[in-house]
């Protein structure tokens, strides 16, 4: 029950602190593309739906390192 919760905490706190910077990482991105190229559509719809997912996932990876597996 306690490793669920700092799990959580972990991956809520990563995803809190990151995802802005994210965002502003893949709009900065998509200023310098080409516009109306493909890579700067996809380098937008990253920005607006994604990150927050990728996110998700690293500190989801990050909780099983840390705390361990989440069967045990």
């Amino acid at each position: 029950m306690v490793k669920a919760l700092l799990r959580f905490a972990l991956i809520w706190a990563i995803s809190l602190l990151l995802t802005p910077y994210l965002n502003r990482l893949f709009d900065r991105l998509a200023e310098r593309a080409p516009k109306g190229s493909l890579f700067q559509e996809a380098l937008l719809v990253l920005s607006e739906r994604y990150s927050a997912a990728l996110i998700t996932a690293f500190g989801e990876t990050l909780g099983e390192l840390v705390l361990g597996s989440k069967k045990g």
